[in-house]
């Protein structure tokens, strides 16, 4: 008999993972989590705050070459030399400034003097200000910085040039010698009968600027307001008192016209008019809000003279940069000569060697002799010392830039020295840094440079 045997079947049952293991990966998960998101959150505080170091970077040497490239041009009027800083001059200068200018006067024939032209002129860069209401909600401790000269480019002349626009205001200068003066052949209180040689096309010169400069009537200046082209004869206002005659010298302006009519000089040919270049004034300072008042974000504003709305001033000041915070400029000022003597250019030359014309014992050399800060650039006059702002040949300008956003957790407790003023500490949490560089003026210190 055959016996079955039975064999018992074994149970298998599914296990899953305990409570306790089931926490432990629940914590190693959030281990790692966090960890990468720590990273991500390193990562991207780490890149905002090279994104706004990068930004206070470009910002302070945007600053700097913007104001460099309008600096160097400072004093540049085409090819004419103001006649006390031309080392080919032999007679006593007849146009050194002697009075700092409003840069805010608003042009009209009135208001542009011959006196005041000249100063415009002979003072290519300026720290006195004047009447100047549109530097608005400036900030505290930064200077005021005026940058004058002639548009590199000619009028009309295409590419990024401005059109000659009628009713701007132009600079023209004479290069035909024949009518930068002459011998009047008489003259009456309300005119005067130029030379011979004079236009003969009526009103030519209307607009001009007329002065006596030596012979009867010596001194005036006056403006041409009619003129006969047969007769010579021209009308002018304000009258001669006294009135010149035949032994009266005259001479149109200072050989340049700065004004919006009475473009009268030409070129070489003394035919062909002579080119005209917009008159180019800037002004620089930093206000203490970028958009609207209270942001908090300082802002380099710039203000430029130019025509709207039917009126020749400095219009609105513009914002060019954000951030920057502090402006300091210094102005190195060229007041003695090579032979190491004081400058004084109310005078005629006097040179060390009459023979070779090296070495001007009364003028500079081009090279800054001291550095002042915009209080010590003053023009009180003719003589030595009195006009140091006719005398500035470098410019020194340090920018202060600051981060537009605070760095949580960040404490700014330096100092910054910004020429002769240090700034800081400011206690707050803003990123700053110093941007400094020193510009020479290429057109005044070249032309007191000698071999």
């Amino acid at each position: 008999m055959t016996r079955k045997i039975t064999v018992p079947t074994r149970i298998v049952r599914s296990r899953g993972l305990s409570l306790i293991e089931l926490m432990i990966g629940i914590t190693l998960g959030m281990i790692v989590v966090a960890a990468l998101l720590a990273l991500y959150v390193n990562i991207t505080t780490t890149n905002n705050e090279m994104a706004k170091v990068n930004r206070q970077i470009e910002n302070g040497r945007f600053a700097i070459q913007l104001l460099q490239e309008d600096i160097v041009h400072a004093g540049y009027w085409g090819t004419y030399v103001p006649n006390f800083d031309d080392l080919t001059a032999r007679n006593d200068p007849i146009d050194e400034p002697n009075a700092l200018p409003d840069p805010c006067l608003a042009y009209s024939a009135a208001n542009w003097s011959t006196d005041y032209t000249r100063n415009l002129v002979g003072i290519p860069v300026q720290a006195g200000l004047g009447t100047c209401g549109v530097v608005g909600s400036r900030k505290s401790n930064t200077d005021v910085l005026v940058v004058r000269h002639a548009q590199t480019c000619v009028a009309g002349a295409g590419g990024n040039c401005d059109a000659d626009t009628a009713g701007k205001v132009y600079f023209q200068s004479s290069r035909c010698a024949a009518e930068l003066s002459g011998a009047a052949q008489d003259g009456s209180n309300p005119t005067i009968t130029l030379s011979a040689n004079a236009s003969s096309v009526d009103a030519f010169y209307v607009g001009a600027r007329i002065r006596i400069i030596s012979g009867a009537g010596g001194g005036q200046s006056s403006t041409i307001t009619g003129y006969d082209g047969a007769t010579k004869v021209a009308n002018v206002n304000p009258p001669w008192n006294p009135k010149p005659d035949n032994s009266s010298q005259y001479a149109f302006g200072h050989g340049y016209v700065l004004a919006d009519a009475g473009f009268i000089y030409s070129g070489m040919d003394c035919a062909t008019p002579a080119d005209k270049r917009k008159f180019v004034s800037n002004i620089y300072y930093v206000r203490n809000f970028a958009n609207s008042s209270g942001d908090g974000i300082p802002t380099l504003m710039r203000s430029s003279f130019d025509l709207a709305g039917g009126t020749l001033a400095h219009q609105g000041a513009t914002a060019l940069i954000e951030g920057i915070e502090g402006f300091q400029v210094e102005y190195g000022i060229d007041d003695t000569s090579d032979t190491g003597e004081n400058v004084d250019n109310s005078v005629a030359i006097v040179w060390l060697n009459p023979d070779n014309y090296v070495s001007p014992r009364n003028r500079g050399d081009g090279i800054p002799d001291r550095w002042v800060d915009e209080s010590g650039v003053t023009c009180t006059g003719a003589g030595i010392g009195l006009c140091d702002a006719a005398n500035v040949v470098a410019v020194r300008i340090h920018v202060l830039a600051r981060n537009e956003k605070a760095t949580a957790g960040y404490t700014d407790n330096k100092t910054y020295q910004l020429g002769n003023i240090t700034m800081g500490p400011f206690g707050d949490g803003f990123k700053r840094h110093v941007f400094s560089s020193t510009v020479r003026l290429a057109n005044p210190s070249g032309r007191r440079e000698t071999p």
